[in-house]
């Protein structure tokens, strides 16, 4: 049988606690006492996070630092969500990557016209 590492006992110590601490404040001055704070932890991650991804989107500029040129003529590309179904007219090819929508890469297809 393993035993149990330190870390995660503490954890669970501490978890714990913090909920006999949020069950005393919650019964005794409110409970928007305890569910305000959670919400603005989570609207707060959620701000982060959303923030970070534009980031790392982002980052691939540097690495393709091509000259943008317009489409041609005899071409159309459209890029499209699968997601939500948005799709996206190309003019101009400033790099060779598909844009994002919906937290996913989206889907090129180019369409050759006569």
């Amino acid at each position: 049988m393993r035993a149990i590492p330190r870390e995660v006992v503490v954890l669970v110590l501490l978890l714990v606690a913090l909920g006999f601490v949020a069950v005393v404040i919650g019964v005794n001055f409110g409970w928007f006492w305890v569910l305000g704070p959670l919400a603005s932890y989570a609207m707060l991650r959620w701000l982060i996070a959303s923030l970070r991804v534009l980031v790392t989107d982002a980052r691939h500029l540097d690495d393709d630092a091509a000259d943008p040129r317009p489409v041609g003529p005899d071409e159309r590309t459209l890029f499209w969500c699968e997601e939500c179904g948005t799709e996206v007219l190309l003019l101009v090819r400033g790099t060779s990557r598909a844009p994002s929508h919906c937290g996913q890469r989206m889907h090129e297809r180019t369409e050759i016209l006569s």
